[in-house]
């Protein structure tokens, strides 16, 4: 049978439930920048502590995605967890705004990260379930594209907001009328869901869902909350055996990168408010700098990883943020105060290399691997890049506060040089186009329920 090729199509489809996926992410677009402040502001704590609270609430989502992409497919249920999620992100926030002591505001964030991921694990399934596969691709990208914009206005209501809060009202007080605000948004999106998400019949698409999903590549934001957007509770320590020396060797290379832009990504509030003296809504505005550079180079992106291939992609993106990197270690440890101007320009530059990394990465980590063992390889990569930030958010916290900012960014600059170096001698895997033959992805699905067959003693698995 002649295979056909799955391809990136530029057409949207986009449901009306994804205003309250929109919605959602709004509000912890805007609590992501929020509670560093709060531990800066209110708490008088410093980058040790929020290396801890990013730690815990990375450990928390990992293990959350384990659980709840499981779990939705033991009990077929996908609205209920959408649902939750969000009412569960509105508990949260309410927790959040009246925290009055760091182990209170550690235990709510970290509550906040392991029910969020109960939306992230199944509203791709939502989408694919509930379309053909032609119209996988156009959708997951509208559902990623959806995120991604209300990440970025949450964030910008975030900056426009704070500042008038901050001066009508009392630091403290302003700090728990904007949470308790993003706990109604938070709410508000669990009703639009429970009103808008239909009932859909569930169906063990994962494997096919992984195909879609690196045809289309994501839109995934810096940042602990937003990266497990796709599955990976197929995970499993004990196929790790399983992979091929190059796979294992890539995401060997993804631990470093991945690290490597935690020692960066999760000091970044508490540099830009308490080293360089920012003021809060300059510290929002800097991460819409940040993530508007992401949002302006994915399509470019896309097209660049289909003309020169994904290993040098990886490689080119790496290595230009560890340049940016190394700039910006010099520059912390040199110079005084820096201009907003410098700043918010640096991290435009530092958000562009995201895209191309993301989805590099991800095109990587299933075309280094056998067909029969993309699922696995995808599963691994995503929990290494869950856990990768937990292991940063201690160590780098800790540098950034006793020895100094600076050396958090050299840390980073060093753990993306070992990566360039890994990567470097891996094979460039044939096929430069971001497509997947759908006769491959069949014939992995057989092979795979072939195996799960064999060891349930001979039971089929269902479709």
């Amino acid at each position: 049978m002649e295979a056909k090729e799955v391809v990136f199509r530029e057409r949207r489809t986009i449901d009306r439930w994804f205003g309250a996926f929109l919605l959602a992410n709004l509000a912890m677009g805007t609590s992501s920048v929020l509670i560093p402040l709060k531990i800066d502001r209110i708490l008088g704590q410093g980058p040790s502590q929020l290396g801890l609270l990013s730690t815990l609430a990375s450990v928390a989502a990992v293990v959350g995605s384990l659980l709840w992409g499981r779990l939705s497919d033991a009990v077929h249920r996908r609205k209920a967890f959408v649902v939750a999620s969000y009412l569960c992100v509105g508990l949260a926030h309410a927790g959040l705004a009246f925290s009055d002591s760091f182990a209170a505001l550690v235990v709510h964030n970290t509550l906040l990260s392991f029910f969020w991921i109960a939306n992230a694990s199944v509203s791709v399934l939502l989408v694919i379930e509930r379309k053909t596969e032609e119209s996988w691709e156009s959708g997951i990208t509208a559902l990623n594209l959806a995120g991604a914009a209300g990440w970025l206005a949450g964030l910008v209501l975030g900056g426009a907001v704070v500042s008038t809060a901050f001066s009508a009202l009392s630091v403290r007080t302003g700090m728990q009328a904007l949470l308790l605000g993003l706990s109604l948004i938070g709410f508000a999106a669990s009703a639009m869901a429970l009103w808008l998400i239909p009932v859909t019949k569930p169906v063990f698409t994962q494997r096919k869902f992984r195909g879609a999903m690196v045809a289309v590549g994501n839109l995934l934001l810096e940042g602990w909350r937003f990266n497990p957007l796709h599955l990976y509770h197929r995970f499993s320590l004990r196929r790790l055996a399983e992979l091929r020396h190059e796979t294992k060797l890539f995401l060997g290379a993804s631990f470093l990168a991945f690290a490597g832009i935690g020692f960066f990504a999760v000091p970044l509030a508490l540099t830009l408010s308490q080293r360089l003296g920012n003021s809060p809504s300059q510290v929002f505005y800097a991460y819409v700098m940040l993530h508007a550079g992401i949002v302006v180079a994915y399509p470019f992106a896309l097209r660049r990883i289909r003309k020169r291939g994904n290993r040098r992609v990886q490689i080119g993106a790496l290595a230009v943020r560890m340049s940016l990197f190394a700039v910006a270690a010099g520059a912390l440890w040199f110079a005084g105060d820096l201009p907003w101007l410098a700043i918010g320009l640096f991290l435009f530059a530092v958000g562009l290399t995201w895209a191309f990394f993301q989805l590099s990465g991800v095109a990587l980590a299933s075309r280094l691997a056998k067909p029969e063992n993309r699922g696995l390889a995808l599963g691994t990569y995503n929990a290494i890049a869950g856990s990768s930030t937990a292991v940063a958010g201690l160590s780098s916290g800790y540098l950034a506060q006793h020895v100094g900012h600076h050396m958090t960014y050299v840390v980073a600059a060093a753990l993306l040089f070992l990566s360039v170096i890994v990567l470097a001698r891996l094979p460039d895997p044939t096929g430069t186009e971001i497509r997947i033959s759908v006769a491959e992805l069949a014939l992995e699905a057989e092979e795979r329920g072939r195996a799960e067959s064999i060891r349930a003693g001979g039971a089929r698995e269902s479709q």
